[in-house]
């Protein structure tokens, strides 16, 4: 993965991050709309699975592109 890429992958984690954050269980979202926010949640911690799945996808193919 290029460093550009790298960067991309990681911002996009870090923006994510902060989502969950925001749609914590009793936070300001949460009271406005449980269900809504309930949804986002579910999905942006599916989204954190899948970059983890691509960083280790791209890890493995980039150690046997190296060896």
């Amino acid at each position: 993965m290029t460093l550009e890429t790298q960067a991309a992958v990681d911002t996009a984690a870090q923006a994510v991050h902060q989502l969950i954050g925001a749609c914590r269980k009793g936070g300001p979202l949460y009271t406005q709309s449980p269900r809504a926010v309930a949804q986002v949640s579910r999905t942006a911690k599916w989204l954190l699975s899948a970059i983890d799945r691509l960083r280790r996808d791209v890890a493995t193919r980039d150690e046997a592109a190296a060896s």
